[in-house]
């Protein structure tokens, strides 16, 4: 079984970026609005992709610890393709006057380097990337991959590391969406968080797989964030989508940890993800936009969120709320909220 990264297009690349900037995903997200109370503090990352340009001037300071299992050196994490660069900035490229801003600044990386050059990878890279993830404890994977088929063996890795407490975010992929359903693996899992990719105008990116596992929507397009030889590029994909995802996962795990001195578990962490969105598309989990445009400051509490869970990926509700932990998840989110 063979692994790419979701094929994303680069734009435009540049040096050095002297002033700072938020780019617009950011902002659409409404990070900003939350970095008063945390940006990620003591929240861990892990990224599976192609490593990380680890001097880059914005993501130095934040990685923690790191693996290369694309071969070779397993100290060897320097990034050859810019695909892991440029998603490692959007989570958390730190605020330091210079360059550009992530999601969650202040998070920390861990960073599992699966593929290689090209961008290409096989099962055994990504199952000791997802085990290691494992034992370092990690509360997020960002994992802006894909491949067109699954295995039980895969199935059941996935399943353990979710039963480890760790929220998997997945690229939904870039096959478009002119057939019924064209969200890849890991994005397709029950498990899994399948992010789809919208533009500056919150429409669906023309690139953007969509089907009935896709959960919740960011910006994807011209994404502006980190990249090679400590230089910055614009790229367009779900795999920009999903890292702001997994910044704003970054958030909430913070928020909870600050308020609570306890983290999110993946159940808490995905009705949040679900409620803190502008409904876009369909009544109910639209094919496109999943249950909407995440940003913080938005709620909708509306009957949908509630009635599509039935039958979403995921816990459903007659498993979520028919004990308490429907009512406890609930309970936090509005905890969390207010």
């Amino acid at each position: 079984m063979n692994f790419k990264i979701n094929d994303c297009k680069v734009i435009k690349t540049r040096i050095a970026q002297r002033n700072e900037i938020i780019d617009y995903g950011i902002k659409m997200v409404g990070a900003p609005l939350e970095w008063d109370e945390t940006m990620g503090e003591d929240i861990k990352i892990g990224v599976i992709d192609t490593g990380i340009c680890a001097d880059h001037i914005d993501l130095k300071g934040r990685i923690r610890d790191c693996a290369n299992f694309a071969g070779g050196s397993l100290d060897d994490i320097e990034d050859k393709n810019g695909h892991g660069t440029h998603v490692a900035g959007i989570i958390c490229a730190e605020k330091n006057g210079v360059g550009v801003v992530g999601v969650a600044p202040k998070a920390d990386l861990y960073v599992a380097k699966a593929f290689d050059a090209d961008g290409k990878t096989t099962y055994p890279s990504i199952a000791k990337s997802l085990n290691w993830m494992i034992d370092k404890k990690v509360d997020v994977i960002n994992m802006s991959f894909s491949s067109e088929i699954s295995t039980n063996e895969y199935k059941n890795l996935i399943s353990k590391t979710s039963a480890a407490g760790i929220s998997m975010i997945c690229a939904a992929g870039n096959e478009g969406h002119e057939r019924d359903n064209t969200i890849g693996y890991p994005a397709n899992f029950r498990e899994t968080i399948a992010v789809t990719a919208v533009d500056i105008n919150r429409k669906i990116a023309d690139f953007s797989s969509c089907g009935g596992e896709a959960e919740i929507a960011a910006a994807g397009k011209d994404i502006y964030s980190t990249y090679l030889n400590g230089g910055y590029a614009t790229l367009s994909g779900t795999s920009m989508a999903t890292p702001i995802i997994t910044g704003a996962a970054a958030i909430l795990h913070g928020k909870c940890l600050l308020r609570y001195d306890r983290k999110l578990s993946p159940q808490e962490l995905r009705l949040l993800l679900n409620i803190y969105t502008d409904k876009l598309g369909n009544r109910g989990r639209d094919r496109q936009y999943g249950y909407g445009l995440f940003s913080f400051g938005r709620i909708g509490t509306t009957e949908y969120i509630y009635s599509s869970l039935e039958s979403g990926k995921g816990t459903s509700v007659a498993s979520y709320g028919k004990n308490d932990k429907f009512s406890r998840a609930y309970d936090m989110m509005m905890k969390l909220m207010y």
